[in-house]
């Protein structure tokens, strides 16, 4: 019996920062043991040559892909259309898309509406995007190998998915886990104020179930008081990766990704990882 893999997908453009978001696509699809697959959305159809160039764009990432790790499985496409469009149907059948935060050509600076946020919203798999990801596009450039995972949850379905990929990330990685639960005061004073003691259970509670998984993982949970975005960034100043959910507790149902997870997409200077189903 054969077993399709799901393969990591990045998408490139040509710019450096695309060539650093292969290198992050390529070590992801190591550690996952999973092909990689580097794409590319050539927008309309143009002339003979010019298509010809574009394909050349994901034949020369591929190479640099194997070279930087032989024996990696690697395939390229090229598709017509809109990248973030393209891309999220390729996220159909992919395990991870990985694209980097800023670009030329079809992929754009992430701004509201730009491919990072519009994969990060309506991707069919997590989405990791590579903040100034030119830092990785030279050989010599060195990907971190330090610096903690941090997550953010608040105990809600998407929270919970979070907190299972940053654990999954770090231990991994092996580097630790530090696990952030953010709490503010009702605005009115007739709605119950949130038990800081209760919410750092109920996350050490949700730590050691993932613990049975990997106990040499080093996992902190801290609980702390303040507006959400702030202090998500502030804890992730040296992270090697931050990890949300798409959606938490509170906002409008019908929207795709909540406003904590698009702040900190936007701000954060480490790669940001979106937890999807």
């Amino acid at each position: 019996m054969t077993t399709i893999q799901r393969p990591v997908i990045v998408g490139v453009d040509g710019s450096p920062a695309a060539f650093g978001a292969v290198r992050w696509a390529a070590d992801e699809a190591v550690r996952l043991r999973l092909p990689l697959r580097i794409t590319h959305a050539l927008g309309v159809p143009g002339p003979p040559e010019e298509i010809t160039d574009e394909q050349g764009l994901v034949l020369n990432a591929a190479v640099e892909a194997r070279r930087w790790y032989p024996g990696l499985h690697v395939t390229t496409s090229t598709w017509f259309g809109q990248p973030a469009h393209a891309l999220r149907e390729q996220s159909r059948h992919a395990e991870l898309v990985v694209v980097g935060s800023r670009g030329h050509g079809g992929f754009h600076s992430l701004l509201v509406g730009s491919v990072g946020v519009q994969l990060a919203g309506y991707a069919y798999c997590p989405v990791l995007v590579v903040h100034h990801a030119e830092r990785w596009s030279g050989p010599e450039a060195q990907l971190p190998s330090h610096g903690p995972v941090v997550v953010g949850t608040d105990g809600s379905a998407g929270g919970l998915l979070a907190l299972e990929a940053a654990f999954g990330e770090a231990s991994a990685r092996r580097v630790p886990l530090v696990a952030v639960r953010v709490w503010q005061p009702p605005a009115s004073r007739l709605a119950r104020r949130p038990d800081p003691d209760k919410l750092a259970a109920e996350l050490d509670a949700d730590l050691e179930r993932l613990r049975a998984k990997d106990p040499a993982v080093e996992a902190e949970a801290r609980v702390r008081q303040g507006v959400p975005v702030p202090v998500l960034l502030d804890e992730a100043r040296d992270a090697l990766m931050i990890v949300l959910g798409a959606r938490g507790h509170g906002g409008f149902t019908g929207l795709h990704l909540g406003a904590v997870a698009q702040h900190v997409l936007e701000h954060a200077d480490s790669p940001v990882l979106i937890a999807r189903h």
